[in-house]
């Protein structure tokens, strides 16, 4: 018996066949551009990847696995296996935590649904996380560790993401617009408020925003994240994440770069206007970041109102050419690109690497 906890507001007419009579080989890749329920593979460590189904048949895959929901046997013995210097084996329980989580009896081990379903090749086994998709996670003794930094990860996330657009792209846009209320609004800009606070403080102070274990079990989960437990400390934030959806927490690295930006296009927007019809020089130097990349950074020095001689840093820019015209034109770029005009450039100051030096003074002759 299988407990359908997944895409639980899908209704699924289907049901759910047994496996073959020989459990320990995988069922052959069809041949016919059609997929029924019948073909559903109860157990997850026999089915076949979703990449390897005909092309024109993905989709019809997708679709019947998610509506049949994750493998969770109910009533079964999970066998043990000694571990660590303990009898170990799966838990029954650890179900009602996870509702992704599928059980493989022929394999004895766990499985995602969500990134079985949308596994990209090449990404995950980059970074080892393909274990949920294809392999199976056997080791009981950390399991519950592995599953909360495997729901905790990008790629687990990104795959939930995929699978809601996938079984929602049917609905119409004005159903959609309708989910959103005014609680869920609010929800959203509390939400996004703290981690804008949170990442204009950090950029303030220079400090890092990761930590080595970003998990929900890590002591330590890094700057950002631990300070965002911190904001829930008050009510209203802690509603927010709560009760708001578990896919917009506004948390990922990826929406931390994104409000990083944002701040420093704010900054330079500011500093723009400040030195807009002003002459001012420029002061370069030549650095290299941790990939050994050539980089050029550029301050501005100019005077303000007040007659106070001031100097902002401008950006850092990758050289791909370090010759003396490469350098003018990244120069020239970076100035235009904020709208200052050269023609009001009255000084020139460079500095860089013996080997830089030559190239830094042809391009000051070109300027």
């Amino acid at each position: 018996m299988l407990k359908r906890t997944l895409f639980n507001y899908y209704s699924s007419s289907s049901s759910t066949p047994s496996l073959e009579n020989n459990e320990n080989t995988r069922p052959p890749k069809l041949s016919r551009m059609e997929f029924r329920s019948s073909d559903i593979v109860s157990d997850p460590g026999m089915c076949i990847p979703i990449d390897e189904h005909p092309f024109k048949i993905r989709d019809q895959v997708k679709r019947a696995y998610a509506l049949r929901g994750p493998t969770q046997p109910v009533g079964i013995s999970f066998p043990r296996k000694w571990q660590s210097g303990e009898w170990r084996s799966f838990q029954q329980s650890w179900f009602a935590k996870y509702d992704w989580l599928e059980y493989s009896e022929s394999k004895d081990a766990a499985f995602c649904l969500y990134c079985y379903l949308f596994f990209q090749p090449g990404k995950l086994e980059k970074f080892g996380s393909d274990v949920f998709a294809k392999k199976g996670y056997e080791k009981w003794k950390k399991a519950l560790e592995r599953f909360d930094k495997h729901a905790a990860s990008h790629f687990h996330n990104n795959a939930i993401m995929k699978c809601d657009d996938f079984m929602n792209q049917r609905t119409s846009v004005t159903n959609k617009v309708v989910k959103y209320t005014k609680e869920e609004e609010a929800r959203y800009k509390i939400r996004l408020t703290s981690s804008l606070e949170i990442v204009r403080f950090l950029i303030e102070q220079g400090e890092a925003f990761h930590g080595h274990d970003e998990s929900s079990t890590s002591l330590n989960k890094g700057t950002f994240r631990e300070m965002v437990d911190w904001y829930k400390n008050k009510k209203k934030v802690k509603d927010a994440y709560e009760k708001g959806s578990k896919h917009c927490q506004m948390l990922a690295p990826d929406i931390q770069k994104d409000l990083t930006k944002a701040c420093a296009e704010e900054v330079t927007a500011v500093i723009m206007d400040e030195i807009r019809g002003r002459h001012f020089s420029v002061l370069i130097d030549e650095s290299r970041d941790v990939s050994i990349k050539e980089q050029m950074a550029m301050i501005l020095r100019f005077v303000n109102d007040e007659g106070k001689i001031m100097e902002r840093f401008l950006g850092l820019k990758h050289i791909e050419k370090c010759t003396s015209a490469a350098l003018k034109e990244v120069l020239v770029n970076m100035l235009s690109s904020h709208k200052v005009s050269i023609s009001m450039l009255r000084g020139q100051g460079y500095d860089g690497a013996s080997n830089m030096r030559g190239e830094f003074n042809g391009v000051q002759r070109l300027i």
